[in-house]
C-alpha cells in the first residue's frame, strides 16, 4: 500500500469512528479499530463499553476490499455459535466496494442484541411459572411486545463521510398501496465547472399527508439503486391536511447531510405560486470539484424544473 493511499485509508476509518462515537454515544459499539501508522499488521485497542465489539483488521475500506471482520461478545452473553456464524457471513454479504461499513453492520448487531434480550427475557419469566400459566405468560409478552411499538424498516447511507443521517420508515405506511405516489424524475443535469461524475435530479410527486411524504422517501431510498448511493437527497414538502375551511398548512424540509439546501428548497416551494401539495427530493451526486455556493442555484434550479415538468408551477 503506498504512503498516500495509507493516510487515506486512516483518515476514513478515523473519521468512521468518529461518526460511531457520535451516533452511539460510547456506550453500544466498540466497532472501528484504525491501524498503527507504518505497520499493517497491528491495531490499536480502543477502550469502549458495550456488549458488542466488532473489530475492523488492517485491511483497506477504501478500494482495497472489505476489512477482516470479528465478532466479540462477553462471556455474560450467550450466543449460538451457528447464529454467531450466521450473523458473521450476513454482515460480509452487506458490503460493497467504497462503503463504510460501521455504522450499517453496528445497526444489524443492535437488533440482534434486541432480538436476544427479547428471547431472554421470555426464558426466564417461563421459568418462573408453572408448566399450566406458560400460555397466559407468553400471550401477556406478546400483548406487551406489541403495544407502543411499530416496524420500521431502516435506510442506512452507504458512507459517513456526507452526514447523511440514518432514516426509519414504518412499514405500515410503505408497504400499504393506499398511500402509492407517482413520481416524476427529471433528466440528469451536469452543473458547469463541475466534476465529470457531478449530477443532479429531481424527483417530485403530489403528497396531502406524511404518509405520502414517507412513502415517497421510501421509494426512492430502497428501490433505486442510484438514489440509495447518492451523495445527498435533501428535500422540501408543503400541503393543507384536514377541512378546506380550516386546513393546517405542513412543511418542512431536510438538508441531507448538504446543510442549507433543504431550506433553499422550503423558500422555493414557499415563494413558488400554485406549489403546494407537493414533495420535491434533489438528489446530487458529488463529482469531486467543489462548486461553492452556486451548488444551491443549481439544486433549487433543478428542483424547480421538476415542479414545472409536474404541473405544480408554471415555467414563465
Amino acid at each position: 500500500m503506498t504512503e498516500a493511499l495509507s493516510e487515506e485509508v486512516t483518515l476514513r476509518r478515523t473519521e468512521e469512528l468518529a461518526a460511531l462515537q457520535a451516533y452511539y454515544d460510547d456506550a453500544l459499539l466498540p466497532s472501528l479499530i484504525p491501524p498503527e501508522n507504518g505497520n499493517n499488521n497491528e491495531v490499536h485497542n480502543i477502550a469502549l463499553e458495550g456488549p458488542w465489539f466488532i473489530q475492523l483488521g488492517n485491511q483497506s475500506l477504501f478500494g482495497l476490499g472489505m476489512p477482516t471482520l470479528e465478532i466479540r461478545v462477553p462471556s455474560s452473553v450467550m450466543m449460538n455459535p451457528q447464529t454467531k456464524e450466521a450473523l458473521l457471513k450476513e454482515l460480509q454479504d452487506m458490503f460493497e466496494m467504497e462503503m463504510d461499513v460501521g455504522i450499517m453492520w453496528g445497526e444489524r448487531c443492535r437488533e440482534e442484541i434486541s432480538i436476544m434480550e427479547e428471547t431472554y427475557t421470555t426464558q426466564q419469566l417461563l421459568q418462573q411459572d408453572d408448566d399450566g400459566d406458560r400460555a397466559t405468560t407468553l400471550k401477556n409478552i406478546a400483548n406487551e411486545n406489541e403495544v407502543g411499538q411499530e416496524e420500521v424498516q431502516t435506510f442506512i447511507p452507504p458512507t459517513t463521510r456526507y452526514n447523511q443521517p440514518i432514516r426509519n420508515f414504518p412499514t405500515s405506511v410503505i408497504h400499504n398501496p393506499k398511500y402509492q405516489r407517482e413520481i416524476l424524475h427529471t433528466p440528469p443535469f451536469h452543473p458547469p465547472k463541475s466534476g465529470a461524475a457531478e449530477n443532479m435530479i429531481a424527483h417530485v410527486c403530489k403528497v396531502t399527508s406524511m404518509e405520502h411524504v414517507q412513502w415517497a422517501l421510501a421509494e426512492l431510498l430502497f428501490n433505486d439503486k442510484k438514489v440509495a448511493k447518492a451523495t445527498h437527497n435533501m428535500f422540501a414538502y408543503r400541503f393543507h391536511h384536514g377541512d378546506e375551511d380550516s386546513a393546517l398548512l405542513v412543511h418542512d424540509n431536510d438538508d441531507d447531510g448538504e446543510k442549507g439546501s433543504g431550506a433553499k428548497l422550503a423558500s422555493l416551494l414557499e415563494l413558488s405560486s400554485g406549489a403546494e401539495n407537493v414533495l420535491v427530493v434533489v438528489s446530487r451526486w458529488y463529482g469531486g470539484q467543489l462548486l461553492g455556493p452556486a451548488r444551491f442555484k443549481w439544486i433549487a434550479a433543478v428542483a424547480r424544473t421538476g415542479l414545472v415538468q409536474g404541473g405544480f408551477i408554471n415555467g414563465d
